[in-house]
């Protein structure tokens, strides 16, 4: 299944914001797979392969439409090189073709380049095929529906999360108004359009569209498939960053206990870090750690020790053992997920944001104060530049941030980092808004947290000068 452990190589903020994932469905290997007909015991050639097919068939369209067939049973046997030299013979022979032969395959090999990770061709297959689409004179909303959905998959993988949220919902709406509300394609879509707005921090959004997603699927599947468990551990994610940790708790147990009895170690490995990430945001170290470490043995066997997910778990347990004082312990741990993120992500992606942050908070519990703040201010540097004002990844590292500078009495450098956190939402508007009225739509805990850190560093401030600095007010 398309996982984190496909989407640390190739995803944006979305997939590794907070150091929980937010899962992801099964992807275009399925759609590239469904109904491949078995391998042969010894496969000839794919050059071999493609001559026999055209010559099978003296219509374009239909050796256009075999040909697919072919690279749909290639792909399934892992034979990559050959899958796209089959669709690359099929586009070229439905080029001569009626366009709808031509929309199929470019549809296919779409997907293939999004699995292969060439975004830009993947987009490129879309347009063409969507433009043919469009052009029937009676064109398949269905087929239209299915494009989009596939153009939102590849501007989420690229970390484009607005143009995935446009597209995803796009996608949505044709799907229910053409396939029906509880249709699995129309619940996928809207699922997609979910993890948009949680990529973007927009966690209150998401929290009704995983609820609408979570009944969908229930109803479709069954309580105990494996799709309940992804959109459970979601919604989940939603819940505790927006201060509703509690009501979480119950999502993420049952997500593990659906991942345990499917058999499935991809889901189980997801299913066990999300849970440990929300036990770690509750304060209980020595539990949040269990489930890390029962998830480390899972990625190592299915990634290899040098894969991204592998350093989101040690980033994780270093985060555990913070909890639990035990600053020595953590600080290897951060090291080493912040090198392997640093390698599989880039070294200034949102995704490290939350690694940094924890390893500044190690090296300052282990007094090593300007080691610390050189990652905090990597972390400014990186939200400046990659995220939005009041995104509650880079209101969280201006909180810390500023927890650092009050700690050493420095609470006008507090203020600082917070005021530029928020950016222009600290000018009030016409209407009376205050930024505190705008970060509470996007995600109320954070709102709070950095109220009240603002709050404390004006006190703080005003009690180092004569006459109190009215500044501090936004």
């Amino acid at each position: 299944m398309t996982s984190i452990f496909e989407a640390g190589r190739r995803r944006g903020a979305a997939a590794l914001a907070g150091l929980s994932v937010c899962l992801m469905l099964p992807g275009a290997a399925t759609a590239l797979t469904q109904a491949a007909p078995e391998a042969a015991a010894a496969s000839p050639s794919a050059d071999e392969e493609i001559a026999a097919t055209i010559a099978a068939h003296a219509d374009p369209a239909e050796a256009s439409d075999a040909l697919v067939v072919v690279a749909r049973r290639r792909f399934s046997e892992e034979d990559l090189p050959g899958a796209r030299r089959t669709l690359d013979a099929a586009v070229a022979l439905a080029g001569g073709a009626p366009a709808l032969a031509l929309a199929r395959a470019l549809g296919v090999r779409s997907r293939l380049n999004f699995e292969a990770g060439d975004y830009p061709a993947a987009h490129a297959d879309v347009d063409q095929a969507l433009a043919i689409r469009r052009a029937e004179a009676e064109p398949d909303q269905a087929e239209i529906a299915a494009l989009i959905y596939d153009r939102a998959r590849a501007f989420d993988a690229q970390g484009e999360n607005e143009q995935a949220e446009a597209a995803a919902r796009e996608s949505y709406d044709l799907r229910r108004d053409h396939l029906g509300q509880v249709h699995e394609k129309t619940a996928d879509s809207l699922n997609l359009y979910a993890n948009a707005l949680t990529a973007q921090g927009r966690h209150a959004e998401a929290d009704p569209a995983y609820r609408q997603v979570l009944g969908m699927y229930e109803v479709l599947y069954g309580p105990k498939h494996s799709r309940v468990a992804i959109v459970l551990s979601n919604l989940g994610n939603s819940l505790r960053r927006t201060g509703r940790g509690r009501q979480a708790n119950a999502l993420y147990r049952r997500a593990v206990a659906i991942a345990e009895i499917s058999g499935d170690k991809v889901l189980l490995a997801q299913c066990l870090n999300n849970y440990g990430w929300y036990l770690h945001t509750q304060g209980d170290g020595r539990k949040s750690e269990v489930q890390f470490r029962r998830a480390m043995p899972l990625a190592l066997q299915i990634v290899g020790p040098e894969h991204a997910f592998v350093g989101v778990l040690h980033a994780n347990i270093g985060y555990a053992l913070l909890d639990q004082g035990k600053a020595a312990e953590a600080e290897p741990e951060f090291a080493r997920g912040l090198n392997l993120l640093e390698k599989g992500m880039g070294t200034d992606s949102p995704d490290i944001v939350e690694t940094l942050g924890g390893y500044a908070e190690t090296l300052a519990a282990l007094q090593r104060a300007d080691e610390a703040e050189a990652l905090f201010r990597r972390v400014r540097t990186i939200t400046d530049a990659r995220l939005a004002p009041a995104h509650p990844v880079g209101l969280g590292g201006a909180d810390a941030y500023a927890a650092f500078l009050l700690d050493r009495d420095r609470p006008a450098d507090a203020l600082d980092q917070l005021r530029a956190s928020l950016g222009p939402l600290t000018a009030r508007s016409g209407g009376g808004r205050d930024w505190r009225t705008a970060v509470r739509g996007a995600g109320p805990m954070f709102e709070r947290r950095v109220e009240a850190s603002w709050r404390l560093a004006t006190l703080e401030q005003a009690a180092t000068v004569s006459v109190p600095d009215r500044s501090s007010t936004p």
